[in-house]
């Protein structure tokens, strides 16, 4: 079947060849266009989505960087101020009482009406950063933390060291002020495990902001529960005069200040940040903890700091960024899922391949109509061949567009027309010609027998004393060998000559019935002409015009060179030709049909010479009833 869809339409249609690979070309070409300018979109677009992952990321590093410098220049300032560093280190040393007392002696023995309170230093500390949750100052020595929660005045809690604080500084720090309550007071088991001693500028952590699952011995099940998380930063105490620990002072920061900074709901991107202990102290609200369990192992084998993509199950493709590059040595971790990045490029591409599909119609259509223009003009041109070659030079391409087709149309047109000239000039004037040797040579049977014959009659003739009769043999045998020669043109003197013979001979014939004149130029005699040019018309004039009963019939034969052409005209002074029959006459010479009226005539000469020497060339006739016709022969010099 296929094989035979070949051989019907492409194995002989080149056009349609041309038609199906431009196609081809054209869908390709826009299909690979369209891949590359969707998959280069599609690039950019996560590229920028990477930078903007690796910007949240740095905004995260520089966010915890921030809140290490403000505790650093509020433990700065503290020191810098001694009444403030005295307060606090008496404070944690003594214990509150003492301090109350402490302070009421400094007061009377100074003289200013305002007292300091370093209280309300660290309360300024809430204005000035409002990510700022808590400030605690622990005593070891005094087991005892005072926290400041921005929230009201600042309250003692019961503090034994890490792991062994009260169940009201628990819920207090980690709830806020009347978050919750409870209603048996008694030890925490399973506390929060998230705040750690660590060095000066060290971070502290939260795994969640929650309490899950805690219970008070002897009660029933408290679940406390948080909005946010905070990061926690301890810096310890010393006694300026010993240099002995005399306590520490801890900041809790809120993590939603991370939110207002960037926003970490775009792309779909997931944001958390996991202390050295592999805890999580934040995450984004789009963060899916059991998709993050599922596949820690292969998020923390990629390189920190270089975001690249990975197979995530339950994700897929997606880029993942990891980076410790803060103070704090927080780890932060980025998760991109790709699909999240591309899913918005749907209508894009749906847009791109509907262009796609408009430009691929019509750029197919273009081609189509244009090669079927194409296919027209050739084959135009090909049914002009066709036409030609059946024999029918008159056919003629339409030009109408200056391209290669239009030049191959020209040049048809000029070789149909060349091709014309040389059949006019060569095949028809060798056809007239051998018509007129077969019309001479019917009119003389077996020139040569007769030639021979003749001669032996003349000498027969001659010997018996009639030397009339001889003569008139003699230019019957010398008009006789003129016709057979085999040649096409001879030279002018033996045209003339031999149109004399026949004039002589009919001279004879009519016992002196006709004369005749010839008057030709001497150095005119040796160009060439046409032979049997001249004694036609001798003969038309001796069939239509010569009369008998005269004695006075003339003919004049007279050759001249005039206008770079050889002029030859044949006067008789005979019956003439009626104007009507001249008209036919002149028609007849202008008609291009040749025919056959058994003689030589008029017409054949007329039309022997226009193939020969072209439309310069010819007869003409001029003629008036009872006084005789002229017939001009005109021959342009070669």
């Amino acid at each position: 079947m296929f094989k035979h869809f070949y051989q019907r339409y492409f194995k002989r249609k080149l056009f349609n060849k041309l038609i199906v690979i431009y196609s081809l070309i054209a869908v390709v070409s826009l299909v690979t266009l369209s891949v590359f300018a969707y998959q280069f979109y599609a690039r950019k677009d996560i590229n920028t989505a990477v930078m903007e992952q690796q910007r949240t990321v740095d905004t995260i590093n520089r966010y915890f960087d921030q809140k290490n410098e403000m505790a650093q220049a509020m433990i700065q300032q503290l020191y810098q101020d001694n009444t403030l560093i005295e307060d606090t280190i008496y404070l944690l040393e003594h214990g509150y009482e003492s301090y109350l007392k402490f302070r009421l002696d400094t007061y009377s023995k100074s003289n200013s009406f305002y007292a300091r309170d370093f209280r309300d230093f660290y309360s300024n500390q809430f204005l000035k950063d409002s990510d700022v949750r808590n400030i605690i100052l622990y005593s070891q020595k005094q087991h005892f933390a005072y926290m400041f929660s921005g929230k009201g005045d600042p309250k003692l809690y019961e503090w034994k060291g890490p792991g062994r604080e009260s169940p009201e500084f628990i819920i207090e720090r980690y709830m806020g002020i009347g978050k919750a309550t409870l209603e048996q007071p008694s030890t925490l088991t399973d506390a929060v495990k998230n705040v750690h001693d660590i060095d000066e500028h060290a971070a502290l952590g939260s795994e969640m902001g929650t309490i899950r699952d805690s219970k008070i011995s002897g009660t029933e099940e408290v679940a406390v529960t948080s909005e946010r998380t905070f990061v926690t930063i301890n810096n310890r105490v010393n006694n300026k005069e010993t240099l002995m620990t005399a306590g520490e002072i801890s900041i809790d920061f809120n993590t939603s200040g991370i939110e207002r900074n960037i926003d970490y709901e775009q792309r779909e991107a997931q944001y958390a940040v996991m202390n050295g202990d592999g805890q999580l102290i934040y995450h984004s609200k789009t963060w899916d903890m059991k998709r993050f369990e599922q596949n820690a192992g292969k998020i923390f084998a990629v390189d920190r700091s270089n975001p690249e993509p990975t197979k995530l199950e339950g994700y897929g493709t997606t880029y993942v960024n990891m980076s410790q590059m803060n103070k704090l040595g927080l780890t932060v971790i980025a998760l991109l899922p790709q699909e999240s990045i591309t899913s918005h490029l749907s209508g894009l591409r749906n847009t791109i391949m509907f262009v796609t599909a408009l430009i691929i119609i019509a750029v197919v259509s273009l081609t189509y109509f244009s090669v079927i223009h194409l296919s027209r003009r050739t084959q135009s041109i090909v049914m002009a061949m066709k036409k030609v070659q059946d024999g029918n030079l008159e056919t003629r391409i339409p030009v109408n567009q200056e391209d290669e087709l239009g030049l191959i149309a020209q040049s048809f047109n000029r070789m149909c027309e060349d091709l014309k000239q040389y059949i006019n000039r060569f095949y028809k004037s060798e056809l007239k010609q051998k018509h007129a040797e077969l019309i001479a040579l019917q009119a003389q049977i077996k020139p040569h027998f007769l030639y021979n014959t003749l001669e032996v009659i003349r000498m027969r003739a001659v010997s018996k004393g009639a030397h009339d009769v001889g003569d008139m043999i003699y230019n019957l045998a010398s008009i006789f060998r003129h016709m057979v020669k085999d040649k096409t043109m001879i030279l002018l003197y033996e045209e003339i000559e031999n149109s004399k013979r026949y004039l002589e001979l009919t001279r004879l014939r009519y016992r002196d019935k006709l004369q005749y004149t010839i008057r030709m130029e001497e150095h005119i005699g040796g160009y060439n002409i046409m032979k049997l040019s001249v004694q036609p018309i001798i003969e038309n004039y001796l069939v239509h015009g010569l009369g008998l009963e005269r004695t006075d019939n003339h003919v004049l034969i007279e050759a001249v060179k005039a206008d770079n052409c050889l002029v030859i005209s044949v006067s008789d002074n005979g019956k003439g030709i009626a104007p009507e029959r001249l008209q036919q006459i002149q028609n007849d010479l202008n008609h291009p049909e040749l025919t056959d009226h058994g003689s030589l005539g008029l017409k054949n000469v007329h039309d022997r010479l226009k193939i020969l020497y072209g439309e310069q060339a010819g007869l003409t006739i001029d003629s008036v009833v009872n006084s005789g016709t002229v017939v001009t022969l005109r021959v342009p010099l070669q």
